[in-house]
């Protein structure tokens, strides 16, 4: 192996054994179209909002240099004429981790199965888009002070497809009435990835493996519009172990909410948030790793911000 696929093939195993593959989300019921294209948000099912419009800022580890950094701006709605229901929506996704890095640009089309969509159904969704791969090999230092693998930088542009299928219901009678349950199952990345690079130094590859996710959760109401809404997001890649986060919200009224929750791989979540004339959803999350990585990697933050309304 050359001096630079090593050091390549090493900063590619770092960063995607830490799950980096694909971006991470702390408030990731806030990116639910992200996570799976066909997943139906909280601003519909409660709210009865059919248009969203949001964006995440995150930082991750920051105990650590050049740590992950994500940014992502979505758009989503449900338009619903004469027993016909459509999911459409687009969005805008960067991530930065070190010398690597992706852009992705993606739109959305899918449907529900329902009578009545807001009471229930089974909806299903893809996305199309095109991912801009980077490696800044310029900025790979070697042991040897000095020594740049490369002055040339490196950047691939590949297609993109992703598809999600996401069950809900809103339950009639006894103790659970008007309550709402929801599980789905995507594939964010169909297609999986293995591209080559080329320059003066040598030939390296990156590789970026199917990702399978699966959510589940409910809405459990509460008197004076409050609500707990437990929920849970599984996420598997051949040959690593699963991840599995839990996580409870709890909207005390109905600007203000908290929530917290932990995850197999030893890291605390935290999140908080307020509404805004029932529209604006303001909301801050933070993440704390109990394992090896905690004490080096430090926390991570995050700040999303999501505007509902009915069109």
């Amino acid at each position: 192996m050359s001096k630079l696929s090593f050091v390549i093939a090493f900063v590619c195993c770092y960063t995607l054994s830490f799950s980096q593959q694909t971006p991470l989300f702390t408030q990731y019921r806030d990116n639910a179209s992200i996570i799976n294209p066909a997943m139906i948000g909280a601003d519909y099912l409660i709210r009865e909002y059919n248009v969203t419009v949001g964006a995440t800022f995150r930082t991750q580890w920051v105990g650590l240099d050049n740590h992950p950094v994500t940014q992502s701006i979505k758009g989503d709605y449900i338009y619903e004429n004469r027993g016909v229901s459509i999911l459409s929506g687009a969005y805008i996704i960067n991530d930065q981790t070190g010398p690597t890095g992706l852009t992705g640009l993606y739109g959305k089309i899918g449907g529900i199965l329902s009578d009545d969509p807001y009471w229930g159904g089974l909806a299903f969704a893809m996305t199309v888009g095109v991912q801009q791969f980077r490696v800044k090999t310029s900025e790979i230092i070697l042991r040897d002070q000095g020594d740049i693998l490369a002055a040339e930088d490196q950047n691939k542009i590949t297609p993109d497809v992703g598809l999600g299928i996401f069950y809900y219901k809103n339950l009639d009678g006894g103790p659970f009435e008007n309550d709402f349950v929801y599980g789905g199952i995507s594939i964010p990345q169909v297609l999986g990835l293995n591209l080559n690079f080329d320059d003066a130094s040598g030939e390296f590859n990156l590789k970026r493996k199917q990702h399978i996710y699966a959510v589940a959760g409910g809405y459990k109401f509460l008197k004076s519009g409050s609500f707990l809404q437990p929920s849970i997001w599984v996420r598997y890649v051949n040959a690593a172990p699963v991840s599995i986060d839990f996580n409870l919200r709890y909207q005390i009224i109905e600007e203000i909410y908290i929530g917290g929750g932990a995850s197999l791989g030893g890291n605390f979540h935290f999140e908080a948030g307020f509404v805004i004339a029932d529209q604006l959803r303001i909301g801050y999350g933070y993440d704390y790793p109990f394992n090896t990585i905690g004490p080096v990697g430090g926390s991570t933050h995050e700040i999303s911000l999501n505007f509902a309304f009915e069109r």
